[in-house]
């Protein structure tokens, strides 16, 4: 497994979720040595996003691949991110 982080200031591309129509956040990324080549893992945080469910701990999430290249070298490499602001809570996506 990869640990991948978020690259402050890099410019990914905004995504929203298709249920609330808000702004997703990229919550982990993947890059490869050319850094515009990466996977990403977008959340979104919307508390009254209709799917959204603190109690099941379930958020609409979307990998988005930057690239070709990027989908051929990462395509099998899972993505752990922390959920729920709890240390010892993490949820790992494909």
């Amino acid at each position: 497994m990869i640990i991948g982080r978020v690259i402050p200031d890099f410019p990914y591309p905004e995504k929203e979720c298709p249920y609330c129509y808000q702004k997703l956040t990229v919550v982990n990324a993947i890059h490869y040595e050319d850094k515009h080549h990466y996977k990403a893992l977008y959340l979104d945080p919307n508390p009254i996003c209709p799917i959204y469910d603190e109690g099941v701990r379930k958020a609409y999430a979307k990998v988005y691949y930057s690239s070709e290249e990027a989908f051929e070298y990462y395509r099998d490499v899972k993505i752990p991110v922390q959920r729920w602001s709890q240390e010892n809570l993490y949820t790992i996506y494909p």
